[in-house]
């Protein structure tokens, strides 16, 4: 009887034993919250949330001074020239860690994501909205507006995989 008691108790503990990985299906960046840029690594626009970042890394292009059409974005496939990234660390990260000319070996990546493309079956949209800021006093221009939405976008980690319908990246403004 004690033998099987052992042995019950030994099932136990090896079922219930976690192995450590983390599994993420999901994340959560304040949609209000500024997309942020650096002028030294022109190309890449990302939001921090303490030691998470999602980043979209493409074409400064993409946010082009011109005003889109009512209800038509400017719609851009996710490929290896518009990639995007989410990344979470060791540590909490600011603004400065994409901002430097070579990034700091700390704080250390521990999990990252990629947006599939459309080479490996599954392809997201990039679609950004451009409208123009006008100063209600002067009515004078005074920047644009794009409002950035990922569209049916799967990201992968080597081993799972977890997919938005539409995720609101949020609004990067530009000067006019």
């Amino acid at each position: 009887m004690k033998k099987l008691i052992v042995i019950l108790v030994c099932a136990f503990i090896f079922n219930g034993c976690d192995d450590g990985k983390i599994s993420l299906d999901t994340f959560n960046f304040d949609p209000a919250a500024p997309i942020n840029s650096c002028t030294t690594n022109n190309g890449l626009f990302f939001k921090v949330k303490n030691n998470e970042a999602l980043i979209l890394k493409t074409p400064i292009s993409t946010f082009a001074n011109t005003v889109t059409p009512l209800n038509t974005p400017r719609t851009i496939v996710i490929n290896s020239t518009n990639q995007v990234i989410y990344r979470s660390f060791n540590s909490i990260i600011s603004n400065a860690y994409f901002c430097s000319t070579l990034p700091p070996a700390t704080p250390t990546v521990i999990d990252e994501w990629y947006a599939l493309d459309g080479i490996s079956g599954t392809s997201g949209l990039i679609q950004v909205t451009t409208t123009q800021i006008i100063n209600p006093t002067t009515n004078a221009l005074t920047g644009y507006n794009h409002y950035v939405v990922f569209k049916n976008i799967t990201f992968y980690n080597g081993l799972n995989t977890f997919t938005y319908e539409n995720y609101v990246f949020g609004n990067f403004v530009t000067s006019p």
